[in-house]
């Protein structure tokens, strides 16, 4: 059984045992970089932990939650094992604490002050009292810090102000944010210091805070996922945060009403229409600017002029009788930004989105939408200019579309852009600053249609409207069109007719701008069994989010662990499903979360909870939930269980033929199903009570669909329906136009008018070409790191590796070491030939296998990541790279034992290269069928189509002068004249041939030597031949002469030299090569060619390095291209000089051009083809 990989090791305990040590702990490993402070706060807190001598498991829970928040970049399990470590061998909290004193400023003071208490809170033992709590701020240096946490812990009223944020709730006057009446006996404080935020129940009722209950008087750290349920009230960890920056900057957010008719239209900028303002912070300000309808939750009429406040749990009351809620005003107002007012005579102030970075009276922007950014804002509302100087940023800042690095002037309505989603308009004019959010507040769909062919009827007249923080659920039979509707969501699939859009943008008119903001998960899994847990959220993250750097991507991923719960599985390879390396539900989960990292803001799911038990399908469901907090969350269902589908806000039925039978609120569902039971008699009254009382699930709903239609003798009538598609399709749509008609066709009644229909509203910032550079770096890696580990972890690699080349190479020496008489020679060896033959078809072969199913294997992730812009040039070139490692191993091996079974010398990295370069060759090859087939049956069928072409037209298997006359260019004439084969010239595996065969015949060590000699003497050669033939009257001069006569010897010496082994050969060649070159007539015929004892066995030194059969074949073809009965040049196959296109070039160089070309032809091509699968919407 594997160990848990919560459990320590050997190697852990070892290395805790070597810490402990002094002369040893300043070796050990430190903490990962970038985490300041990070030992010295583990050791303070397991020294607190450990004052009573034993660590209790609550408190070492908080302290490990604590670490987790202060060092969110850190790895969960440094962090476990540091702190473990740490409680074996605590020390002094009065030494910890001296030792932090230096190192920590205020602000960490006072928020490690509250972290400690926290521990005190978890701990009921009776050694742990606030007197230790005392001893160690005043050890920091911050006793008054831990006097006003003390005091505030018990309610005491504090005599200064407290040195962190506090807000309080409760629904006594009085309160900070009053709660609404029905919370009689809750009440609670925020608290935030530097990030942290604390949750204290100052009630006399228990809070729920995400399924946890917090009693009267205890603490609990607020995380972002969490929530806080109250009678009537729910607040996020988000409202929490509205409340305390607008505590602690004191602006609040303004909004403008108008009632036309039976409409209120919301605005952020005043009109002339508007007739009463609304100021949110931590209560309501309203104020009537005319005479208006608009009431007072009394019913009393707004006074103009005359300021209210009012709780945000209040509501108004419109004219038509329709109520208007603060908290969901307030809510909508803050999804498209923020306006903030500037005090009177004052010109300058912070900008930010870090609430640490503020005091009050600066302007806080909405957290989270971009990196942290510090601006400082100088402006003259008087002539409407200002100047901008950006403090710090971890991401370019933009000023009309111009970076900016320090600082930049100001015009009246600048925008000043942080990121995609986040941007400050500039109205100095009125004091103003306008935070504009680019997010997507709301999905319509219109009469949405589509057809598969002329009568494949798959989606009909769906229609729906679904807001931000709503989540939809769409139900039906299969072959209801559930997953087509979801691709025409996600923008993969355009309508045959109707619209989709978001904030009454068209998607398929701005298909670029707005797929990024969509993230589709279809039903299959988008795993890779060879990553573990970590590696794929990593991954995903980079890939969704590359401007973000790899620290940002840490926290993300802890994060995401913590929300999906797989934190103790993070190193654990995935696996696939039949090895049940992790469970149904964990890797459901660990699907789902890939792209909660993503910036996108609407969310589609394609049956997540297929396959999985009702427990592990309720965690997925609640998952999405929180998801659906600040996105819109669209999930196709079966048949949901009762528990998971009341999680839903909307509920779409669709029937047979993508038909709407419903939609609305599940209880509405149950209610309209009911109700057409009732009045068309399909079920039992007995039957149908029993459902009422179950909350008309989803198996009750299908029930009443397919009602079964019965023959006269009460039977069912096989599968035939009793109603049509269509049926609850006309029943559903007439029920809809008496609600309407009912309501008197009152439509909501809150919308912003401020509408993004302008493509700004959309823009994304410009990059600078450095920003681009790395982004497009972070891409690369993060594919080839995903390819390399995924292809080098598969056991089928390295089979390939260990088992398949060397196997390939052995039968093939052992096959091919024959000579005509006598034992193996290299000089005299028949087949040398057909092995650099067959070694560049296996390269060949190796390529095309390697990858014929890489990208096919990738679709998956492909198909998730298709709205990322992921790069899908920088896909393949990694996808490219990865797999040439691989082809590089095998070669390498294959050509080692290769050549070592035939006794091939000094040719290894050449022909290493040759067979490295083939491989590659199919490597880019099979890319290009793995992204055009749709099955890996497909691919592995065309592996051969490939080869088995190349090998008959490489010129070794059929020689070209054997070849059928109509494939030669001019037929008997052009094979007479030694042409090649025209299709011979689209293929890559002859150019590798000829390059290979060529090499050897050219580039072998003696070869190489002697022609280094024979190109000296050439010129001198050919002038003293110009003289003795009369065409120069003057010949060489004495010491040319004397040098030609010492590299002639050179040459006599280097071809009649012996020796009795290559080791010995291949040093006397060198020898005779350097004295000839060297001008040293002496010292070259003080080289004996051979040994003067005619006892030892020698053989010519040539023979160990030059084969027969290859350097005829070469030498023939030579002769046939200098033939000087030919008229013109020609390029003859295995001549060293090839002339093509009017160029004279080496042999090897243009078969090297050729195989590159190829190589780069098919990987454009095959991005090429990526692309257009990706931008296809057909």
């Amino acid at each position: 059984m594997a160990t848990p990989d919560d459990q320590p090791s050997r190697k852990h305990r070892l290395y805790g045992w070597l810490e402990r040590v002094p002369v040893l702990r300043r070796f050990t490993r430190a903490a990962p970089g970038g985490m300041k402070h990070a030992g010295g706060l583990v050791d303070i807190f397991a020294s607190f932990v450990s004052l009573d001598q034993q660590v209790d498991r609550a408190e070492a829970e908080v302290a490990l939650d604590l670490l987790r928040h202060a060092f969110p970049e850190a790895d969960h399990g440094w962090l476990a094992r540091r702190l473990h470590r740490a409680l074996a061998s605590p020390q002094s909290p009065q030494v910890v604490a001296g030792t932090l004193r230096g190192q920590l400023d205020a602000d960490e003071r006072i928020s490690l002050g509250l972290q400690l208490y926290l521990l005190v809170v978890a701990s009921n033992s009776a050694f742990r009292s606030t007197d230790a709590f005392a001893q160690v701020m005043r050890s920091l240096d911050a006793q008054d810090v831990g006097e006003s946490i003390l005091e505030e812990m018990r309610d005491t009223p504090p005599l200064s102000p407290l040195p962190f944020e506090k807000v309080v709730f409760s629904p006594v006057a009085g309160a900070d944010v009053l709660l609404p009446p029905t919370s009689v006996g809750f009440a609670f404080c925020a608290y935030r210091a530097q990030g942290l935020v604390l949750i204290r129940n100052s009630g006399k009722e228990p809070l729920w805070i995400s399924g946890s209950s917090l009693h009267t008087g205890q603490c609990l750290r607020l995380r972002q996922h969490q929530s806080i349920g109250l009678p009537d009230w729910t607040l996020t960890a988000e409202d929490i945060a509205f409340f305390l920056n607008a505590s602690r900057t004191g602006h609040r957010q303004t909004i403008y009403l108008n009632e036309s008719g039976s409409r209120l239209t919301v605005d952020r900028t005043k009109s002339r229409q508007s007739a009463v303002r609304l100021d949110f912070g931590l209560n309501v300000h309203a104020e009537a600017l005319t005479e208006t309808t608009i009431k007072l939750p009394s019913g009393e009429p707004l006074v103009p002029g005359t300021l209210y406040d009012l709780p945000l749990q209040d509501k108004l009351i419109l004219k038509s009788g329709a109520e208007a809620h603060l908290e969901s005003l307030r809510k909508q107002a803050m999804e498209t930004g923020s306006r903030f007012k500037m005090d009177a005579g004052r010109q300058e102030c912070l900008v930010s989105n870090d609430p640490t970075a503020l005091k009050r009276g600066d302007v806080l922007l909405t957290p989270g939408l971009a990196g942290r950014a510090v601006l400082r804002i100088n402006y003259n509302a008087q002539t409407g200019d200002g100047r901008v100087t950006v403090v710090s940023a971890d991401r370019t800042v933009m000023v009309n579309d111009k970076a900016v690095r320090n600082d930049c002037q100001l015009v009246e309505g600048s925008l000043i852009r942080l990121s995609a989603n986040q941007a400050v308009r500039c109205r100095f004019s009125e004091g103003l600053l306008n935070e504009e959010r680019a997010v997507i507040r709301e999905l319509s769909v219109e009469n949405l249609n589509h057809r598969f062919g002329a009568d494949k009827v798959v989606l009909d007249n769906v229609a729906f409207r679904i807001k931000r923080g709503e989540m939809l659920c769409i139900m039906g039979p299969s072959g209801s069109g559930k997953s087509t509707l979801l691709a025409a969501l996600a923008g993969h699939l355009k309508p045959t007719r109707g619209h989709v859009r978001l904030n009454d943008i068209s998607l398929y008119d701005h298909r670029s701008r707005l797929a990024p903001f969509i993230a589709s998960m279809p039903q299959e899994e988008a795993l890779n069994p060879q990553l573990s847990v970590r590696q794929h959220l990593a991954h995903a993250s980079t890939v969704r989010k590359p401007h973000l750097s790899s620290r940002e991507h840490a926290k993300r991923v802890d994060s995401i662990l913590a929300e999906l719960d797989l934190q103790q599985l993070a190193r654990r390879r995935v696996g696939s499903a039949g090895e049940k390396t992790l469970s149904g539900g964990e890797r459901g989960r660990l699907n789902l979360g890939l792209d909660l990292g993503s910036s996108a803001e609407i969310f589609l799911f394609d049956e997540p909870i297929s396959g999985l038990s009702s427990k592990d399908s309720e965690h997925v469901a609640e998952t999405l939930h929180a998801l659906s907090r600040d996105n819109i969350v669209i999930a196709s269902l079966h048949r949901p269980g009762a528990r998971v589908l009341r999680l839903f806000d909307k509920v779409l039925m669709l029937d047979q033929g993508g038909r709407v039978a419903f939609f609305g609120t599940p209880a509405e569902m149950g209610t309209y199903f009911r109700h057409a039971c009732k009045e068309l008699s399909i079920l039992p009254a007995k039957r149908l009570k029993s459902q009422q009382a179950q909350h008309a699930g989803a198996d009750f709903v299908f029930d009443v669909l397919e009602t079964p239609l019965h023959k006269l003798a009460g039977k069912e009538n096989g599968g035939a329906r009793r109603f049509p598609s269509t049926f609850w399709q006309e029943r559903f749509e007439g029920s809809q136009l008496v609600d309407e008609v009912a309501r008197g066709g009152v439509p909501d009644h809150s919308q912003l008018t401020e509408l993004p229909t302008h493509k700004k509203h959309m823009a994304v910032p410009i990059r600078t070409q450095r920003q681009r550079g790395i982004e497009w770096a972070r891409l690369f890696r993060t594919h080839f790191q995903r390819s390399l580990i995924s292809k080098f972890r598969n056991r089928g690699t390295i089979y390939s590796i260990l088992l398949e080349a060397p196997l390939l190479a052995l039968l093939i020496g052992v096959t091919l070491r024959a000579s005509p008489d006598g034992a193996y020679s290299f000089h005299s060896g028949l087949h040398l030939p057909v092995y650099l033959f067959l070694t560049a078809t296996i390269g060949m072969f190796l390529g095309l296998t390697n990858s014929a199913t890489e990208i096919l294997r990738d679709s998956p992730v492909l198909r998730r990541e298709r709205n990322c812009r992921s790069g899908t040039l920088l896909y393949v070139a990694a996808k490219f790279l990865a797999l040439a490692i691989l082809a590089i191993f095998q070669c390498g091996i294959y050509t080692w034992l290769g050549h070592s079974m035939l006794d091939i010398h000094g040719m290894f990295f050449i022909h290493w290269g040759w067979m490295t370069v083939t491989a590659l060759c199919g490597t880019a090859m099979a890319l290009v069928v793995s992204s055009l087939v749709t099955t890996e049956r497909a691919a592995l069928s065309a592996v051969p189509l490939l080869l088995v072409p190349q090998i008959l037209l490489a010129g070794a298997l059929v020689s070209f002068d054997e070849m059928n006359r109509g494939m030669f260019q001019g037929a008997d004439e052009g094979r007479a004249a030694g042409a090649e084969p025209f299709p011979a010239r689209l293929m890559p595996l002859r150019y590798a041939y000829e390059g290979m065969m060529v090499s050897q015949a050219t580039k072998n060590p003696f070869e190489k030597r002697r022609r280094k000699i024979q190109a000296a003497i050439d010129p001198l050669k050919e002038r003293n031949d110009r003289r003795l033939s009369g065409e120069e009257d003057q010949g060489l001069k004495p010491h040319e002469s004397e040098r030609l006569n010492i590299l002639t010897q050179a040459l006599t010496r280097l071809m009649a030299s012996e020796a009795t082994s290559r080791i010995e050969a291949d040093a006397l060649c060198w020898k005779i090569t350097q004295a000839g070159r060297s001008k040293d007539l002496v010292r070259l015929l003080a080289i004996p060619p051979y040994p003067e004892d005619e006892s030892i066995i020698t053989q010519p030194s040539r023979d160990f390095f030059v084969n027969t059969r290859t350097d005829l074949l070469v030498a023939k073809a030579e002769i046939d291209r200098v033939d000087y009965r030919q008229t013109h040049r020609r390029s003859i196959f295995l001549a060293e000089w090839k002339y093509w296109l009017g160029l004279t070039t080496q042999t090897t160089h243009a078969c090297l051009w050729v195989i590159c070309g190829c190589i780069a032809l098919c990987l454009t091509s095959t991005t090429l083809f990526l692309q257009l699968r990706n931008q296809r919407v057909k």
